[in-house]
């Protein structure tokens, strides 16, 4: 599985940092093909569209301080979805890309607010059909009995269709060892995210330490 890891304020993995570290992760690299079919070219609208849009999201971007390394980590999705969009037009395999991210940072960082400026960049895409953020936390997963978690838990993700599911101190899921019922809500995202393959993103949200 590859990894993509961006510290916002542009140190490297490992070092302390009080703003924001993203892992953006993809099942598969991209396919490459030698052979390109002839294809129409791109109209200059759709990509002058699609240009100003970036700017648009740059423009939120712009409005938080020291995040350098998260706007080009933004447009470096930016520019992968671009890619995509243009093998597909181009009859070509784009790669069985998977979205799914870790968020890492203090409180107040910004976490929350980039995860909504990132739902909003991949419903302009057409990777989300919705665009919308569900932000929740250990205690609206977690039951109080056995199969009332799986069950919140579900609910959630239904909710959050569409869109992005943001889990704030996603590590407390973990806390509680092999009988606490975190590890319920853990399987059950990980079956979610087969189940609606492509269908939403999950952001697990977290302290750097």
């Amino acid at each position: 599985m590859n990894g993509r890891i961006a510290a916002a304020n542009g140190r490297p993995e490992g070092r302390p940092s009080r703003q924001i570290n993203v892992i953006l992760r993809s099942q598969e690299p991209p396919v490459v093909s030698s052979a390109v079919p002839e294809k129409e070219p791109v109209p200059a609208q759709k990509n002058t569209a699609q240009h100003s849009l970036y700017q648009e999201i740059l423009k939120e971007l712009d409005q938080l301080v020291g995040l350098d390394s998260i706007k080009d980590f933004v447009f470096e999705i930016y520019a992968m979805l671009q890619i995509a969009h243009m093998r597909q037009e181009a009859g070509l395999a784009s790669g069985g890309h998977v979205y799914h991210m870790v968020f890492k940072g203090n409180p107040g960082t910004g976490k929350t607010t980039v995860a909504r400026i990132i739902a909003k960049l991949f419903q302009k895409m057409g990777v989300l059909s919705k665009g919308h953020l569900i932000e929740v936390e250990r205690a609206d997963l977690v039951g109080e009995y056995i199969g009332h978690t799986a069950q919140k838990t579900r609910d959630l993700v239904k909710k959050a269709l569409g869109g992005i599911l943001f889990i704030d101190e996603a590590y407390s899921l973990a806390r509680g060892g092999e009988k606490d019922f975190g590890k319920e809500a853990i399987d059950t995202l990980v079956k979610a995210m087969e189940d609606h393959k492509n269908q939403f993103i999950l952001i697990l949200a977290g302290y750097s330490e």
